[in-house]
């Protein structure tokens, strides 16, 4: 298994909009959510934020087996319309006079039942050429070789109910759950896992829960390895050198990656 965060940053990313702060200035680049996963001959995408498309060419993949929706935010979800792009068949009026062999791709999407409200409700056109299949906390999407589970996430927001995803291949276990309000109990398919990604708020800036309840809610995935998310040097006034000095987890950039 190869597991690669494409996005480490916060809502907002880094270099912040308009900011021209020293920590935006001289920090490493921090797109929006996204982690890729590649094993037993599957590719998956955690998240779909609006820098996805940028991130999938940063890694060279053009074929996806499914995208795992966490909630409906902006930083998790809007770049579904990225997807949509990819899975329309015509763009133009005299397609039939061009070639665009990257165009009509099946796409699949698998999230919570209140996400596909939001996107019936906001972006009812995408459902025409996105497949989009619900999937309810404790369900599981399984192939041969890779299982995909969801699980509740305490977001503190009724608006956008949150689900995380553990997934499990060739004997290895990785754990996603990026904003957290609080985790009181794991379930038993989460624990033990290889790696566990996290919310970053427990670096100090706020951005979810309170950073010491937070750490002790990591504590109880029993996780090998914990990689933070939501990152960003803008908020926590850091510059990203100075930021593994902060936490005992792992603090990546975009694009690093580790292999089982």
């Amino acid at each position: 298994m190869r597991v690669t965060l494409m996005g480490s940053g916060d809502a907002v990313g880094v270099p912040a909009p308009l900011c021209d702060c020293e920590y935006c200035a001289e920090s490493d680049r921090r797109r929006r959510p996204a982690v890729l996963v590649e094993a037993a001959g599957r590719t998956v995408v955690l998240d779909i934020g609006p820098d996805i498309a940028g991130q999938l060419h940063e890694e060279a993949v053009y074929d996806v087996d499914g995208f795992f929706a966490t909630h409906a935010h902006f930083d998790n979800y809007w770049g579904i319309n990225e997807l949509n792009q990819a899975a329309m068949d015509r763009h133009v009026a005299n397609e039939d006079d061009f070639d665009h062999p990257t165009f009509g791709k099946d796409i699949s999407v698998y999230g919570s039942r209140p996400v596909r409200t939001f996107t019936e409700d906001t972006f009812p056109h995408i459902l025409d050429h996105v497949d989009y299949e619900p999937l309810d906390p404790g369900e599981a999407v399984q192939t041969s070789g890779f299982t995909v589970r969801a699980f509740d996430i305490d977001h503190g927001t009724r608006a956008f109910p949150t689900q995380g995803y553990a997934l499990s291949a060739e004997g290895t276990t990785v754990v996603y759950a990026p904003d957290v309000d609080s985790i009181e109990s794991v379930p038993d398919y989460c624990t033990g896992a290889d790696l566990l990604f996290f919310d970053g708020s427990v670096l100090g800036a706020e951005f979810h829960g309170d950073a010491e309840s937070l750490r002790v809610s990591a504590e109880r995935f029993h996780a090998d390895r914990v990689v933070v998310t939501n990152v960003s040097e803008h908020m926590l006034e850091r510059h990203t050198g100075d930021l593994d000095e902060l936490t005992e987890y792992e603090v990546w950039s975009d694009f690093d990656h580790a292999a089982f």
